[in-house]
């Protein structure tokens, strides 16, 4: 009965919505689904909706399936005329029971080749898995600051753009999902301004144990 209803959701959405699309063209989404071990992870769903503007007006969801007992999926739906956002959707459950976290991924038709966009090998880490790394940034000096936060390691990132705007050097991201027993290396620059504008490198090895982890940036 489920599988009825979002058919006649597709087909509703595709005669009523305001996006138009090439009925003579389809497109194609493949990936594999794996854990944190390279194993495939079957039986996950996947759902993937269209935006006509923005990520704030969903528009249509356009195609869903599963994966497969290797992992793998397919998905083939009609391309639409104009380059609006995709989202592919995995394992995104309402119930949020699976003890694999969920996924998000947001493409435009840019990222196809061909008419296909292979997303190659998807890794869904365990919810238990998982904590979070928090950044306290504690500026003390109106001379300094600071630049290009990054960390190295294994994150479990539930939103992926594949194509991110620009970096923008005034935005500093603070929180990080990240996978439990390991060594997360902290990178950041700091501009001290009262001595020519000189740069400085900072490497910072932070261990991530079970438990959410928060480090400060003194600055």
């Amino acid at each position: 009965m489920k599988r009825i209803t979002l058919i006649l959701c597709i087909l509703f959405s595709l005669i009523s919505c305001e996006i138009q699309y090439d009925g003579e063209t389809k497109i194609v989404v493949t990936g594999k689904i794996i854990d944190q071990n390279g194993n495939p992870i079957p039986e996950k769903n996947i759902d993937i909706t269209i935006y006509s503007d923005d990520m704030y007006t969903p528009s249509d969801l356009i195609s869903y399936g599963k994966s497969d007992q290797n992992g793998n999926f397919t998905l083939i739906f009609p391309a639409p005329k104009v380059d609006y956002k995709f989202s592919v959707s995995i394992n995104n459950l309402i119930n949020q029971t699976s003890e694999f976290q969920a996924k998000e991924i947001i493409a435009k038709k840019i990222n196809f080749e061909n008419y296909k966009l292979d997303l190659d090998k998807i890794t869904l880490y365990k919810r238990e898995s998982i904590t979070t790394l928090k950044l306290i940034l504690n500026h003390t000096s109106t001379n300094k600051q600071l630049k290009d936060i990054e960390i190295e390691g294994k994150q479990a990132n539930s939103y992926i753009d594949l194509n991110p705007l620009q970096n923008n050097s005034d935005y500093l991201n603070t929180y990080y999902s990240v996978v439990k027993n390991q060594t997360i290396l902290l990178k950041y620059t700091i501009i001290d301004h009262s001595n020519a504008a000189t740069p400085t490198a900072h490497s910072i090895s932070i261990p991530i144990i079970n438990d959410a982890v928060t480090y400060t940036i003194t600055y």
